[in-house]
């Protein structure tokens, strides 16, 4: 099973069983925190069952209509996720706080929520560690970064919904405990609110990287630099001119090369550099699915 699916499948369990016992808890203390966390993990629970039909669409085969396959299905149920995030946990927690803030209830069997929650930390931490070692050995300095780069979005989406979750149960603790200590119920709304906006914030962000994915963001530059440095390195070649990339799919990508090749070679001579100079790029980036190499009369030498 690959990583980003495995780190789905277990976020589905997870979540669902989080949403559960967040729901009893939120219908037996009237806690607005809880029920916004309740909401929150519904949201996810059904946001991983989209990724994972999305996962399943991305590998449908090639088609006539569809010549370059599938893969970009996985991108886009991975913005109608975040869509779904924003409108189902942002839009309810927020209106769930506002309405405790202007009818607030005394709170009721508080130990609940406590258990509740701690349990709720320790699962979304199981979660959490899959998606971060499925994002690669990023340092905490440059994990964002990570994230930002990955084409991996089935990861990328657990990883930031599973980092909202052990925030938003940090803020659902916190307005927790200041109801234990003061006694106002207001605290409690206001948890809700900030988890609201905390959503907010996260659909937004995952809006926006799912977005570049959908337009055609470019292939990793590194992906890029070793396919120039095997052009470069061919006897027949003079230099590379212009790269043009694009992120089809999770592990499937389109690169157009132009290459200033010999002039004395032959059509059959250049048609058997082309074909080499292909293979060897996909042998060393398999992520490479469709490699387009294209002479060019002049191109400026770069360097590989």
């Amino acid at each position: 099973m690959a990583s980003g699916e495995k780190a789905v499948k277990v976020a589905f369990r997870n979540n669902l069983v989080i949403f559960v016992c967040k729901l009893f808890a939120a219908l037996t203390t009237h806690s607005a925190g809880m029920m916004a966390e309740a909401v929150h993990s519904l949201a996810d629970t059904g946001n991983q069952v989209l990724l994972l039909f999305g996962m399943k669409r991305s590998k449908i085969p090639p088609t006539d209509t569809h010549p370059f396959g599938h893969g970009k299905e996985e991108y886009f149920w991975s913005f109608i996720v975040a869509m779904l995030l924003f409108v189902l946990g942002g839009v309810y927690s927020l209106v769930e706080g506002f309405h405790k803030l202007q009818h607030p209830e005394p709170l009721q069997h508080l130990y609940l929520n406590y258990a509740i929650l701690v349990c709720s930390v320790v699962l979304e931490g199981q979660s959490w560690l899959i998606a971060r070692r499925s994002m690669g050995k990023h340092s905490s300095s440059d994990l964002l970064q990570g994230v930002v780069d990955s084409k991996d979005s089935g990861t990328v989406v657990v990883f930031v919904e599973d980092s909202g979750a052990l925030l938003g149960l940090i803020i659902a603790l916190l307005g927790t405990a200041l109801v234990s200590l003061t006694g106002n119920p207001l605290y409690d709304a206001a948890s809700s609110l900030c988890i609201g906006a905390l959503l907010f914030v996260m659909a937004l962000f995952l809006a926006n990287e799912m977005r570049k994915l959908m337009i055609g963001e470019a292939i990793d530059p590194v992906q890029v630099r070793y396919a120039r440095r095997i052009i470069n390195g061919h006897e027949h070649v003079l230099a590379v001119g212009a790269i043009r990339s694009m992120q089809l799919g999770v592990a499937d990508s389109l690169i157009c090369i132009d290459v200033d090749f010999k002039q004395e070679l032959h059509d059959h001579e250049l048609e058997q550099t082309i074909a080499d100079l292909r293979d060897k790029v996909q042998k060393t980036v398999p992520q490479l699915k469709h490699i387009f190499i294209q002479p060019a009369p002049v191109v400026a030498r770069s360097e590989g």
